[in-house]
């Protein structure tokens, strides 16, 4: 399967890819004191490596973290155009589910689903071993997760899915009347679901932490490099704005910027979602929502909201719309149009909030396709491209998607090389000039895709 752009050539002329913005209000970059951080040095030069990442988010540290430990005597070097953690691993709502990577088919065989939740619990699992082994802080709160419905047919989706992940193994409670407004005060839920497996966290932190855990072992990063041309080959050359480097392997983790440098052209594009933060509510506000347990909450419309508590006591809420930029554009930063509505949604869910101060407003780019679940594999004339893209909810599934690119490297058989989304091929999404053209049937695709992949 070939999903980059062939007809590369050395003679082609550079342009820098679009860098959009590097300062935004995102409130987790400001909590994990990215202005006091040091950021690594670009790439200078003409340098030579085993591996190259191209990506500094959750995927591209999770692969080196993986390769190195795999393989501790090759020379990796990620590469990243900003600093780890600028594009949505930093910027997201700071889900962390155990449930996103199950594959229905394996539920009613007994190995197979053991296999399977093997894989789907693997992500919460290498960061709670970071933080317990490696030292790791970023706010990581396992309090579960609540699914709400505000309407009849969403509550038995909700009975359904309880039933389901119930066979699965998972510890689940379907809440209605008193037993729910026990765990929130809002009339807008009628039903919900809470499902024990699942954290919270701040998500700037997680990656700062990783890019120290990856640098301690061994393996050299280079931020403020922004990757200008891939050419692809038996030996890659990968040319940023003041550098260069070749190797033998390189691994894509560019999610939604792939297309940048032609890569999943009209399989995979970019989706612009928005987050918001509000002030810290005092002892009385948080008593009148009530939310004292802590769960990631998130509800069944289709443009939905998602929103956590801060560590320092604020809401942190995204959701309630995305949008697609013309040309496959990345987005600005924040989008007034889509963050109203976030605010709007957050008074009809706590009426009591009115007026709360909303302290930072952002938002970035994922990636969506056709279909439900994200791709990670290998591709290539020569069999030496490595990939992760289009997640359900990236926090989790780019932590696994690193292991996976680590066990396909090393020619492992294993169930994270045996899962579903391994080389799963990603649907054409049609050419850009018709998702522009028609942009309200580009949206009646994602808004059929949003709810498997959102947070």
């Amino acid at each position: 399967m070939k999903n980059y752009a062939p007809g590369y050539s050395r003679k082609r002329g550079l342009k820098p890819p679009e860098l959009y913005e590097y300062s935004l209000d995102n409130y987790w970059f400001e909590s994990a004191g990215l202005d006091r951080e040091k950021i690594n040095a670009p790439l200078k030069g003409s340098r030579k490596a085993d591996v190259v990442i191209i990506g500094g988010g959750y995927t591209g540290l999770s692969a080196a973290y993986n390769i190195k430990r795999r393989f501790p005597e090759k020379h990796i070097m990620l590469l990243e155009g900003a600093f780890c953690g600028y594009g949505a691993s930093g910027r997201n709502g700071g889900f962390c589910s155990a449930t996103v990577l199950l594959d229905d088919s394996k539920r009613t065989d007994p190995v197979a689903r053991e296999k399977c939740l093997t894989v789907s619990r693997y992500g919460i699992r290498q960061i709670e071993r970071f933080i317990d082994n490696l030292g790791l802080d970023c706010d990581f709160e396992q309090n579960g997760m609540l699914e709400m419905a505000m309407d009849d047919t969403q509550a038995r989706f909700l009975e359904k899915e309880g039933r389901e992940l119930s066979e699965w193994g998972f510890d689940v409670l379907f809440l209605q009347g008193e037993s729910l407004k026990n765990e929130v005060k809002s009339s807008r839920y009628v039903a919900g679901l809470f499902i024990k497996e699942g954290a919270t966290l701040n998500p700037a932190k997680l990656a700062r932490g990783m890019k120290r855990i990856v640098e301690e072992s061994g393996v050299e990063i280079r931020e403020k490099s922004v990757v200008a041309r891939v050419v692809p080959g038996k030996t890659h050359h990968i040319d940023t704005e003041l550098g260069e480097v070749k190797a033998p392997a390189m691994v894509l983790a560019t999610n939604a910027y792939s297309h940048k440098l032609g890569f999943f052209r009209n399989r995979v594009f970019p989706m612009c979602t928005f987050v918001v933060a509000t002030a810290p509510l005092s002892a009385s506000q948080w008593d009148s929502i009530g939310w004292q347990n802590r769960q990631g909450i998130s509800d069944c419309r289709m443009l939905f909201n998602y929103a956590i508590p801060s560590k320092d006591g604020r809401i942190v809420i995204g959701g309630s719309d995305f949008l697609y930029y013309p040309d496959d554009g990345l987005s600005s930063g924040n989008d007034k149009s889509v963050t109203r509505k976030i605010i709007k949604d957050l008074t009809a869910t706590f009426p009591q909030l009115e007026g709360l101060r909303i302290d930072h407003t952002w938002g970035g780019s994922t990636a969506g396709s056709l279909g439900y679940r994200p791709s990670v594999g290998v591709m290539g004339d020569h069999h030496n491209i490595y990939y992760g893209l289009a997640y359900r909810e990236g926090v989790p599934c780019a932590q696994t998607a690193g292991r996976i690119i680590a066990d396909l490297m090393a020619g492992e058989d294993n169930a994270f090389t045996r899962h579903c989304i391994v080389d799963r091929s990603i649907p054409y999404a049609g050419p850009k000039f018709l998702r522009s053209t028609f942009g309200s049937t580009a949206k009646w695709f994602m808004v059929k895709m949003v709810r498997n992949w959102g947070h």
